[in-house]
């Protein structure tokens, strides 16, 4: 699979919105002060179960590079610990929620596995698990979607490991009615351009997206109808991938982990004694540095992605440990976060 660049982006564009582009999707100039964030996704930090987690190390660089960049702001994209009451785990929220660049948390599907999703709230400072915050000229709207449906109609919350035990045949990753209304009322009523933020994909067509992505797609939509340019970039971690996509004039992009990808299924690659004191390491394959990007966003539809690449953890590819190189979306493990940068019609 060949990789997004500056140059091939603008034939993806073509391929994907030529309405979009035909009204200008793509334009040369940038004005007004441009707000930037360092963006990163799971990174799972869980002493002696996962890959680059015995120590903070993964999680300084990241915030190394946000300093580093001068950024305005930091994001997490789900899944930053399995539980909130052990001292390490404690510490490593605090060296986040206390670095001199504000940080910003969203619920993944494994930051409530210990314990109740409030108090993962409260740990991570969040008013809820989804909620919005207006910072630079631009509304971050933070959705929910970690709840599955053991009967049509009722919605449960992960909380304390529930869903790993939720009844046979019921469905996860939904937006429950209230919050899809609240969706659309903060969206749809912004007086700013919104970048939507989810642990669990929008776009996707396999790998575990959003199950009511369809209705969220129609907010964005209503919103852009009523205001172009209204949401302009949708974004997700969870699946560990790195894919940027242009649909209905908005990127989504789908942010590949800081750390490692998860297949579940044991190699026999890694040294012995990493294994001991990494459990889940063979079911994995992970990055020998962390990945994070660095976004920045123009008032004017400008949007610029400055990622990151890493060696494989041992030196040990997909091929070598006898994985598919590809999802089932055809979307390429690699350990990497693409560039790119293009700017988008706002009329």
């Amino acid at each position: 699979m060949s990789r997004i660049t500056r140059r091939n982006l603008l034939a993806a564009l073509s391929a994907a919105a030529p309405a979009a582009l035909a009204s200008g999707a793509v334009a040369p100039a940038s004005s007004g002060r441009p707000l930037k964030v360092c963006v990163f996704a799971d990174i799972h930090y869980c002493p002696g179960v996962f890959p680059n987690t015995e120590d903070t190390s993964f999680l300084d660089k990241i915030l190394a590079r946000a300093e580093r960049e001068n950024c305005d702001m930091m994001i997490h994209l789900g899944d930053f610990v399995h539980g909130v009451h052990r001292p390490a785990e404690k510490e490593y929220i605090r060296r986040y929620n206390e670095f001199h660049i504000p940080g910003y948390h969203i619920l993944g599907n494994h930051d409530q596995d210990q314990n109740p999703y409030k108090e993962t709230c409260e740990a991570y400072r969040m008013p809820d698990g989804h909620y919005s915050f207006d910072r630079g000229g631009f509304r971050f709207v933070i959705a929910d979607p970690n709840y599955f449906c053991n009967e049509p109609g009722k919605f449960i919350h992960h909380d304390c490991g529930n869903y790993f035990k939720r009844v046979k045949g019921s469905t996860i990753n939904w937006i429950p009615p209230e919050q899809m209304e609240w969706l659309r009322s903060t969206i749809v009523g912004s007086p700013y351009p919104c970048i939507v933020l989810s642990h669990q994909s929008f776009e996707r067509g396999r790998g575990e997206p959003v199950r009511n992505k369809a209705e969220v797609q129609a907010i964005f939509r209503e919103a852009n109808a009523r205001k172009p340019g209204t949401v302009r970039l949708v974004m997700n971690g969870h699946m560990h991938m790195d894919h940027l996509r242009v649909l209905d004039n908005i990127l989504y992009w789908d942010v590949n982990s800081a750390n490692y990808q998860w297949y579940g299924i044991d190699h026999s690659k890694y040294p012995v004694e990493y294994v001991k004191t990494h459990r889940s390491a063979p079911k994995t394959l992970g990055w020998k540095e962390p990945l994070s990007a660095i976004l920045t966003l123009w008032p004017n539809g400008r949007i610029r992605i400055d990622g990151s690449r890493a060696d494989w953890l041992f030196g040990v590819t997909p091929k070598d440990a006898g994985y598919p190189a590809t999802d089932n979306d055809g979307r390429e493990t690699l350990p990497v976060i693409q560039s790119a940068d293009m700017t988008f019609a706002l009329a």
